[in-house]
């Protein structure tokens, strides 16, 4: 059972990499990045959406890490943050 429950968290993970490597915040995978650039983002957020964040805390906490991390402002966090938030409630139904 403990394989199969790290099996899908490491599906999960790689899911919520590729979102967010499709929303491309600081334009680095446009720019040939490695698809792991945004990988230091995964984890928290992650833990975020375990919490059952409103939208505001997926935003502001989206804000905060792109502006931090990359030095850069995210485009259009809320959009994205609604994205995210969906993909965590579809992945909670499976469950």
């Amino acid at each position: 059972m403990i394989e199969k429950e790290r099996k899908q968290l490491r599906t999960e993970r790689e899911q919520l990499l590729t979102l967010l490597n499709q929303w491309d915040p600081a334009g680095l995978i446009q720019d040939g990045a490695s698809r792991s650039e945004y990988d230091r983002l995964v984890d928290p957020l992650f833990s975020l959406l375990s919490r059952e964040p409103r939208e505001a805390e997926i935003v502001a906490f989206l804000d905060r890490e792109v502006r931090e991390q990359f030095g850069v402002t995210p485009p259009e966090p809320a959009r994205f943050a609604t994205k995210v938030l969906t993909w965590s409630r579809m992945r909670d139904l499976t469950q």
